[in-house]
């Protein structure tokens, strides 16, 4: 057992030691050479031209040095965004695997923070459960006068191996449930385990046990979170959703990774028409030990393009390689701030939204 709190249950895995993972050699090559011919153009420059440099937004142009005078920014300056907001997208202990910290610890951190709640994940079984152990230990705590406030913990249940609609009927009983997502690393097929369960059929049609799902769902109002689809399967079961008045968050639907702010900004426009909200990550605008190699601009920029109105910022941290998820998510609110995403933007996609998706203001 590594540590005093945290642990990795041993006994089937290696005690392997793993190189990260990183951008392919050839992406590093080209990074390099392009650092190199930046700075090699680069001339000296007075504090006057430094500061141009910077109204324009070009601050980059010159590097380190003035890219380093971040005068508009502050530690803190997102506190009062902070209290209040939802952070839906957690990997939080106890899990499959070992993670950065465990959900009781995060539950207080996140109420010191007056946050308004949080929304954990698992990929293969309910956590709602843990969520409910979490949220007695804050509230006892509140009662005892030693917390002065304690945030919603929420937990999920995923379909992860099947798609039988009593297990629809049966999570609704439970408390602390914040949704129901379907399969991220099971349901078969490309780098998924578990026994194949496709969402739609050959002709883009979803599949019966799908569509019942979804629409048990929606009449229990257990709002819904699309997992790891593709975009013809989010597009199917937004169609679904919209019909029988689902609530549904397309889960990545505003991810980045391998595609550029334009594509998806034509993909997430289609996908409105249905009514539905997208998810937004902030794994996408810092790098970890997933995503290393990272533009924090595109994602700015997407939701610059895109506007506030149905999209979801979530962290989607949480993993053993990142930095606290509380620390992470204040990090994630002051970039928008210094991006000049105004206040009332923000607060609609980490206050207002969230709790029209959960269902939690009916």
């Amino acid at each position: 057992m590594p540590g005093k709190k945290y642990y990795n249950p041993k006994g089937y895995e290696p005690d392997a030691h793993e190189p990260f993972e990183g951008p392919p050699p050839e992406a590093m090559d080209a990074y390099r050479k392009a650092l190199a011919e930046q700075r090699a153009h680069r001339s000296a420059f007075t504090y006057e031209e430094a500061m141009g440099y910077r109204q324009r937004g070009e601050s980059h142009i010159l590097g380190h040095y003035v890219y380093e005078m971040m005068y508009a920014g502050y530690y803190g300056m997102e506190d009062e965004l902070v209290a209040g907001s939802w952070d839906t997208h957690l990997h939080i202990y106890p899990d499959y695997v070992p993670r950065c910290i465990d959900m009781v610890d995060l539950a207080i951190k996140a109420s010191k923070e007056k946050m308004g709640g949080i929304v954990c994940k698992d990929h293969f079984f309910s956590n709602t459960t843990g969520a409910w152990g979490a949220q007695w230990v804050v509230d006892d705590l509140v009662r005892r006068g030693e917390l002065d406030y304690a945030c919603k913990i929420l937990g999920t249940n995923i379909l992860a191996f099947s798609y039988h609609p009593d297990q629809v009927h049966l999570i609704r009983k439970y408390p602390n449930l914040g949704a129901v997502f379907f399969p991220t690393m099971t349901g078969g097929g490309p780098g998924r385990a578990g026994p194949l369960m496709p969402i739609i059929d050959a002709k883009g049609k979803l599949m019966p046990e799908v569509k019942t799902c979804i629409d048990l769902c929606a009449k229990y109002k257990i709002p819904i979170m699309t997992g790891h689809r593709s975009w013809d399967e989010r597009y199917a079961m937004a169609r679904e959703a919209q019909e029988v008045g689902a609530s549904m968050l397309l889960t990545h639907g505003g991810g980045l990774h391998g595609i550029t702010t334009a594509q998806a900004v034509k993909l997430n426009t289609e996908a409105r028409k249905y009514g539905v909200f997208i998810e937004v990550n902030g794994n996408a605008m810092l790098p970890n030990m997933m995503w290393p190699q990272i533009n924090p601009n595109d994602t700015l920029d997407f939701l610059k393009e895109m506007g506030p109105e149905n999209l979801i910022f979530g962290s989607d941290f949480g993993q053993l390689m990142s930095t606290d998820p509380i620390d992470t998510w204040k990090l994630l609110i002051r970039m928008m701030m210094f991006y000049g995403i105004p206040d009332k933007d923000i607060e609609m996609m980490i206050k207002t939204n969230p709790v029209k998706f959960l269902l939690l203001d009916e």
